[in-house]
């Protein structure tokens, strides 16, 4: 694999994510279909349904370089906030999404890195997509960066083998019309792959 410059400072990352994946293989044993659609350098915005807690296995499964995954700030409390900060997540209140957190998200398209964002907000146990939420929209807009849709499809327990289906590149930009319905009638297609 091509080392990309998004690889440096990325150790702890690097480590965490590969054990991820590991015990992933073993429990789960997911699936990745067209993962040839997300770019080996450049900004790009993987967004996509959230389906469970394990869904970042496959996008770690799933990517060649590292991902900022947007994370509720939950996840940050307590005794193993360290990790989540050390594996790059961005903190996120899903009910005031701060002007600090869109900048981080901003900073880091603009360093020609991935960020990986959940537009529905939080996941659910139901089999349907909430209503998506603007800001991948508005990061792809202010960016330019390409948008990745991604669908995770089955549940996660034990040798389940959930998958995960990733489309062609969109451009925002282009798209006319509600942009955010757009997308999320994209994925809403994937999902039946």
């Amino acid at each position: 694999m091509k080392k990309s410059k998004s690889n440096n400072g990325y150790l702890f990352y690097n480590i965490v994510s590969r054990i991820i994946v590991f015990l992933g293989n073993i429990f789960f044993g997911g699936k990745c279909f067209g993962k040839e659609n997300i770019p080996l350098e450049g900004k790009c915005l993987l967004a996509g349904n959230h389906t469970s807690n394990y869904d970042s296995y496959l996008l770690f499964k799933s990517c060649q370089r590292p991902v900022h995954i947007l994370g509720k700030r939950e996840l940050f409390d307590g005794h193993f906030g360290w990790v989540f900060k050390k594996m790059h997540l961005i903190k996120v209140d899903r009910h005031n999404f701060s002007p600090k957190s869109k900048g981080e998200v901003l900073n880091i398209l603009n360093e020609d890195k991935m960020v990986g964002i959940f537009p529905e907000g939080t996941f659910h146990k139901k089999d349907i997509l909430l209503p998506f939420k603007p800001g991948v929209i508005s990061f792809a807009e202010a960016t330019s960066a390409p948008i990745i849709p991604f669908a995770i499809i089955g549940k996660f327990s034990f040798r389940s083998r959930p998958k995960i289906v990733w489309g062609k590149a969109i451009d925002i930009t282009k798209i006319k019309g509600d942009k955010v319905k757009y997308l999320e009638d994209v994925i809403k297609k994937m999902l039946e792959y």
